[in-house]
C-alpha cells in the first residue's frame, strides 16, 4: 500500500492510499472469511460483502495509518473512491480531514459562571425519559379509543375494489406506527371504528380499509415493582430511579454546555482565523458558519486538553459509563454493544475538559 500526505494548510489535510490488487484481494478475503460470506453469494450477500470491506478499509486500515503519522486528525473523514472498490482492482482513495493546528493557541476564561449550568427544563425531561424506557420495555397497556391519532393502533379489513368490486380481501391488518416512512399510516388519523378509509387508488384499482378497533398504549403508573423490573442501573424505588435519570442526564448535560461556553468564549475573544478548507469541509453539515467554527473549536479545546493534560486517572468513569447504559437502554439499540469503546473513549476525552477546568479553578461546581 503507497501513502501519500498531502498538508494542505495547519488546519487541513488529505492523505492518499493506493492498494493493489493483491492487497484489495486479501482484504476481500479476510472480510468474507470473518463473516462467513464465502462461495457462491446472493446479490445481497455480495453488497454486503462489499460494505463489509468498505468499513474495514476505512475505519481500520485508514485509521491505522493515520495513527503512525505525524498529525492529529479531528472530526469525521471524508472518503472519495478514485477507482471502483472490487476484487482484481487497485484501488485509489482520497481521505479528507481537519486537524489540530500546530500553530493554535487557545484563551479560556479566568473563571466559568456556574449560571451556565442551569437547566429549567429538568422535571420534563425526567417525565420524557421515564416515558421512553417505559414504553421501550413494554410498560403499558393498550386502551379502546374512539378517534385515532397519529400514535394509535388500527385493525382493519383491507380491501382491494375496482367500480366497486371486491377483487380481494385480507382481513385483520393492523397498521404499523412505528412505520414513519409509511405515508398510509396517516391516512388513519382521526377516522373512527365503522369508517373506511381510502388508502390508494391506482389504475382504477381503489384500495380501502374498514376501521375495527382504535387502541392506544396507556403508560402504567411507575411504582417501585415495575422499577425493579426494569432493572434500571440497579435503581430499586422509585425516588432512586428519577434520581439517577437525573444525575446522569445533568452531568452529560454539564459536558455540553461547558464545552459550549469554552467554544463561544474563545470565538468572542480570540483572533483565531479558520481556513476555508474547514469551512467548506462541513458543508453538507446544516449549520451556520458560526456553529461550524463552534464544533471545530470544540474539537481542539477537547484534543489540547487530552494531548497535553492526559491523565490515566479518570475521576467520573462510573458516570460515564453510566451514560452509556441509560443511551442503550432508552434507544433500545442492540447493535450498541458493538460500539461500547468508541462511545466511551469519546466521552473520556470530553469529560477530561471537564476536569481540567476543576483542577485548574476557572471551574467550581459540584458534581
Amino acid at each position: 500500500m503507497k501513502v501519500t500526505h498531502d498538508y494542505i494548510s495547519s488546519q487541513y489535510h488529505q492523505v492518499y492510499f493506493v492498494f493493489s490488487e493483491k492487497e484489495i484481494n486479501e482484504i476481500f478475503d479476510e472480510v468474507a472469511e470473518e463473516n462467513n460470506l464465502v462461495g457462491r453469494l446472493s446479490q445481497k450477500s455480495k453488497k454486503k460483502l462489499l460494505e463489509l470491506t468498505k468499513e474495514k478499509i476505512e475505519n481500520e486500515v485508514v485509521e491505522e495509518e493515520l495513527i503512525k503519522s505525524d498529525i492529529i486528525p479531528i472530526s469525521f473523514r471524508k472518503y472519495r473512491y478514485l477507482t471502483p472498490l472490487v476484487r482484481n482492482h487497485n484501488l485509489l482513495l482520497i481521505v479528507q480531514f481537519c486537524v489540530l493546528p500546530t500553530d493554535l493557541q487557545l484563551n479560556f476564561p479566568s473563571k466559568i459562571p456556574n449560571g451556565i449550568f442551569n437547566i429549567p427544563y429538568e422535571s420534563q425531561m425526567i417525565k420524557d425519559f421515564t416515558q421512553q424506557i417505559l414504553l421501550v420495555n413494554n410498560q403499558y397497556d393498550y386502551r379502546d379509543v374512539k378517534v385515532a391519532n397519529k400514535k394509535s393502533y388500527v385493525k382493519y379489513d383491507l380491501f382491494y375494489t375496482k367500480d366497486d368490486f371486491v377483487i380481494n380481501e385480507i382481513k385483520d391488518q393492523v397498521n404499523s406506527v412505528e412505520d414513519y416512512e409509511n405515508p398510509d399510516e396517516y391516512s388513519f388519523v382521526n377516522c373512527k371504528v365503522g369508517d373506511t378509509v381510502i388508502l390508494d387508488e391506482d389504475d382504477g384499482i381503489v384500495v380501502k380499509a374498514k376501521v375495527k378497533e382504535i387502541k392506544n398504549k396507556v403508560l402504567r403508573r411507575l411504582s417501585n415493582e415495575i422499577v425493579e423490573n426494569l432493572n434500571f442501573l440497579g435503581c430499586k424505588t422509585v425516588t432512586e430511579f428519577r434520581q439517577k435519570i437525573k444525575d446522569i442526564f445533568s452531568f452529560s448535560t454539564t459536558v455540553v454546555l461547558l464545552l459550549n461556553y469554552l467554544a463561544d468564549f474563545i470565538l468572542h475573544n480570540g483572533d483565531f482565523e479558520f481556513d476555508q478548507t474547514v469551512i467548506d469541509h462541513f458543508a453538507h453539515e446544516d449549520l451556520s458558519e458560526y456553529e461550524k467554527k463552534r464544533e471545530l473549536l470544540k474539537e481542539y479545546i477537547i484534543w489540547i486538553i487530552n494531548y497535553n493534560y492526559s491523565d490515566d486517572n479518570i475521576l467520573y468513569m462510573d458516570k460515564i459509563i453510566e451514560e452509556y447504559e441509560f443511551d442503550k437502554i432508552l434507544f433500545d439499540n442492540p447493535h450498541r454493544v458493538d460500539r461500547y469503546q468508541e462511545f466511551i473513549n469519546r466521552r473520556i476525552y470530553e469529560v477530561r475538559v471537564l476536569e481540567y477546568c476543576l483542577e485548574q479553578k476557572i471551574l467550581d461546581i459540584e458534581l
